[in-house]
């Protein structure tokens, strides 16, 4: 066979595995800042809803060859999902997973996690040793680019309450996916710091940070500590601090678990709500006793989910005259959220971001009683 003939045979070749590549990608309709949430009227019905969990799907089969996809998360059961990724790395894309390894997890996980350390060959199961309840509590996904029925989009960050199991989707949820190449590469260096650090098993030697980008988002990569010892203060509370006008501001947490390590949180809500600021809280209402006590404090305002929902969401607005603030992402108020776990609290300020959140707020506290 002579040399032309044979460079022939592979270029026609190479032109068939990418065509079969081009074939099996999806492009999907999308434009961001993309802003999703579970129903909770599926939940009155007795269903599930998946519509944050078919999105992650979605852009995972939007991913073209050559690209990447970045996952970090908590708790990891669905199977089909991990099949997903592991098809995507079967077509040229890199998959790479870091899954949450301990006692709160380790059962969830397992048949993902035996799966996937097989056929990825960048999976790390990763055990936070900070200390005994410390864990990767994460869930985000990067896509480095994915095709849209618009064309292609570059270097996406979807952050989201949801872990990826058959739970989250009976759920109170939100997803909220953007693109910012800034902060696509801060998120994709917290993961290689996870990495780095924790199969080296030295986690504690990790140093908090945060960076932003050119549109004012802005995102805080936890645990709060910095050379092995708790370092800094409490950002939602310095959130809360910088205030400036009360009386032209509007606060609402939608916030399911909070412990009272993260009282003085409740205490400056009520010196807002005090010096004029409208304060709205909804919550689960098996939260920490001592927390709910505080905010009896604030009288009108707190609104309490029974249990036939289950707020999972961990959001919090703020509307301060033309002003206003989505922080949302994994971060609990807890003291293990500040200063042990390793979480994402991303900060956005977007009005139809704040908007669509807003909806979502008012829909889910019309369903609980003051």
């Amino acid at each position: 066979m002579s040399i032309i003939r044979y460079i022939a045979i592979i270029c026609v070749y190479q032109v068939a595995i990418h065509g079969l590549y081009a074939q099996s990608v999806h492009p999907v309709d999308l434009t961001t800042p993309l802003t999703l949430f579970t129903d909770p009227k599926q939940f009155d019905e007795g269903k599930k809803d998946h519509t944050l969990l078919d999105q992650i799907s979605d852009l995972i089969n939007a991913t073209p060859a050559g690209e990447e996809i970045t996952v970090c998360v908590f708790k990891f059961e669905l199977e089909e999902l991990a099949y997903e990724l592991i098809s995507a790395q079967e077509r040229g894309i890199k998959v790479r997973v870091i899954l949450n390894k301990g006692d709160t997890s380790k059962e969830t996980n397992k048949e993902v996690k035996d799966l996937l350390q097989v056929k990825l060959p960048d999976f790390h199961w990763i055990e936070n040793k900070i200390s005994d309840k410390g864990i990767i509590h994460n869930k985000f996904i990067l896509f480095s680019r994915i095709e849209s029925t618009d064309g292609p989009i570059h270097h996406l960050v979807l952050q989201t309450s949801s872990n990826f199991q058959k739970k989250g989707a009976k759920k109170l949820q939100d997803m909220l996916v953007v693109t910012s190449p800034e902060l696509y590469y801060c998120f994709l260096d917290f993961w290689f710091e996870i990495k780095v650090l924790g199969r080296a098993d030295r986690l504690e030697n990790f140093n908090y940070f945060s960076c932003s980008d050119q549109k004012g988002q802005k995102a805080y990569f936890f645990p709060k500590r910095r050379d092995q010892e708790s370092h800094g203060s409490d950002n939602v509370l310095k959130a809360l601090k910088d205030v400036k006008n009360p009386k032209q501001t509007k606060i609402r947490f939608a916030h399911g678990k909070w412990d009272q390590n993260r009282e003085d949180l409740v205490e400056e809500l009520q010196q807002l709500k005090e010096r004029g600021a409208l304060v709205e809280v909804v919550t689960n209402t098996n939260v920490d006793k001592g927390v709910r006590k505080e905010l009896k404090n604030l009288h009108q305002g707190i609104y309490y989910l029974d249990d036939s929902y289950k707020l999972h969401t961990k959001f919090f607005l703020i509307e301060e005259g033309s002003e206003k603030q989505v922080w949302t992402g994994s971060h609990n108020l807890t003291e293990r959220s500040l200063r042990e776990n390793f979480e994402v609290l991303l900060r956005v300020n977007e009005d139809m971001v704040y908007q669509a959140y807003l909806d979502y707020f008012n829909k889910i506290k019309a369903l609980a009683t003051p």
